[in-house]
């Protein structure tokens, strides 16, 4: 059994509140960003109740990127799905935050189906005109479109619509970089560059001893006895 829902949604709260310049009004600003009450995070913070479903939705729209591992407690890290830096994750091992061009493509996209519903009218908080809205039917060997269509490519023709294109071509170029910086670790540049033994060895302070043979852009976990001990440590900024 992994993680629970629960226990993410916890390392999630702590890490954003751990990058506040100011702690003082977090909870404030998380209801703010989410339209949940402050006392219900709070809530769910100190395990006092279990998150919600509008909870849960909030915080993915929020961290689009840890979307998919706030519900399944993996990442597809290639794919712009990675966890927060203090989580720990199995079986890939990929640490960081995803790229920008994968958080911007994520936000676009949600601001785009938003759009949607604005254009077609539909009320959000009428569950029935809601759940038809998005349901595809199949009347006879093929599936029909639901009544959102028109609005769709209505908004297909706009700019804003266009725009995605381009962020998705510059989240593929990006990605290309990131799949070459995975698959061919001696060519990374950190990688690359003849470090000396005594700088090494004091980049090393504070780095976990179990895992200082492993690279930032190293995918899976990699055990000691698989990694040439001649590789070198790459930059503090490089290493997790």
């Amino acid at each position: 059994m992994s993680s629970t829902i629960e226990d993410r949604v916890i390392l999630l709260l702590n890490y954003n509140s751990s990058l506040e310049s100011s702690k003082h009004g977090f909870w404030e600003r998380l209801s703010e960003s989410t339209n949940v009450a402050s006392k219900r995070w709070r809530n769910v913070y100190a395990r006092d109740q279990r998150i919600t479903s509008d909870m849960l939705e909030s915080l993915a729209k929020l961290f689009p990127t840890y979307a998919f591992w706030l519900v399944t407690g993996i990442t597809d890290a290639v794919n712009g799905h990675v966890a927060p830096l203090n989580a720990q994750i199995f079986p890939e091992r990929l640490y960081g935050e995803s790229n920008f061009e994968d958080y911007q493509y994520f936000i676009h996209s949600l601001a785009l189906s938003n759009k949607l519903i604005e254009k077609n009218g539909i009320s959000f908080n009428n569950e029935n005109e809601r759940l038809n809205a998005y349901q595809r039917t199949k009347p006879f060997s093929h599936w029909w479109e639901s009544s959102l269509c028109e609005a769709a490519y209505t908004i297909a023709k706009t700019d804003d619509y266009k725009r995605l294109e381009n962020i998705r071509a510059n989240r593929e170029l990006q990605r290309a970089r990131i799949i070459d910086y995975i698959t061919k670790p001696t060519e990374r540049p950190w990688v690359k560059k003849k470090i000396d033994s005594s700088l090494t060895q004091h980049r090393s302070i504070g780095i976990d001893p179990r895992t200082k043979h492993q690279d930032i852009w190293d995918l899976y976990y990699k055990p000691v006895d698989t990694v040439q001990s001649t590789t070198p440590l790459p930059d503090d900024n490089q290493t997790s």
